[in-house]
């Protein structure tokens, strides 16, 4: 799959997420909910649910807190505010925590640019809780402060705007944050970014 086709499919996903937090419907789960920045509930089934010992769980209860588990089991044990959100529909929790998971771990991405690139689209859609996670991770995938702060601050097509970041951040993460302005912000991402960003290095475009 092209890089161009995986971040559109994972900017989809982010689209239908939004979509779910707009949405209202049954809470079918005991619900937690301390004033963290939601519009629905977090759901946080307890770990361990057995359908055997309890005859009472709907289907539901019992997929939610499988898959619920099956979440926790990738992050050490924890849940995220994200997660309990998105527990309100378990098969979306589901197929976002495997599509997280393929991003994080199974792309061929250098890890500072993987961390550039998710960190620059919290930026742009002003995503504050995910940039507080990601910040340390984009750390230890060895961004720096300096870089970090560019990640932050520069405006959207900065080029555009006669900004030149390349002495602070090279010039590949420059060519992945560029490419990753133009798919946050317009989707249609022009032939000569595309280029710039993959260009004579098409084997580190496909995942």
């Amino acid at each position: 799959m092209s890089r161009l086709a995986y971040w559109f499919l994972t900017l989809v996903f982010l689209c239908l997420s939004c979509v779910a937090l707009d949405q209202e419907g049954p809470v079918l789960l005991d619900k937690r909910d301390d004033n963290l920045p939601a519009r629905v509930p977090y759901i946080f089934p307890p770990p361990g649910t057995d359908p055997v010992s309890d005859t009472s769980l709907t289907v539901v209860v019992v997929l939610t807190a499988q898959i619920a588990d099956a979440i926790r089991a990738r992050k050490n044990g924890t849940l995220l505010d994200l997660d309990g959100v998105l527990l309100n529909d378990p098969l979306l929790a589901q197929a976002g925590s495997n599509l997280f998971e393929v991003i994080r771990s199974n792309s061929s991405l250098p890890a500072d640019m993987r961390e550039l690139i998710i960190s620059r689209v919290v930026v742009l859609t002003n995503a504050t809780y995910a940039w507080l996670q990601h910040e340390p991770v984009a750390r230890m995938a060895g961004l720096t402060t300096e870089q970090l702060l560019v990640v932050c601050l520069a405006p959207p097509f900065f080029p555009e705007q006669g900004f030149n970041f390349s002495s602070i951040l090279g010039s590949d993460l420059v060519a992945a944050m560029i490419f990753t302005d133009w798919i946050t912000k317009n989707v249609y991402v022009p032939d000569n970014v595309f280029d710039g960003y993959c260009g004579s290095r098409l084997n580190c475009c496909i995942i």
